[in-house]
């Protein structure tokens, strides 16, 4: 067996820091998906369906705060129109 070479140990001034995990409003609307699918599904079990729902229901309040709100492009009934038409 040939002696390799062991590898020195890197300095302690030159450890590196491992990256934070991204979690992004897409990854909690994943989640939404997965407990309904889940749940219409049959996997939990009648005593948990309360924990379930809790957070279920906490999740989704999240995404529906943090998802942007479009600005209405089109007038809404009762709305006043600004613009004036050509005739």
């Amino acid at each position: 067996m040939p002696n390799r070479p062991k590898s020195k140990p890197k300095n302690m001034s030159e450890k590196t820091t491992p990256e934070a995990p991204i979690v992004n409003l897409g990854d909690f609307a994943a989640i939404l998906q997965i407990i309904d699918v889940a749940s219409s599904r049959g996997t939990f079990k009648g005593e948990e369906l309360s924990s379930v729902g809790t957070i279920r229901d906490r999740v989704h309040a999240f995404v529906v705060y943090h998802t942007p709100k479009e600005e209405e492009e089109t007038t809404t009934p009762g709305a006043e129109v600004t613009e004036e038409t050509s005739e």
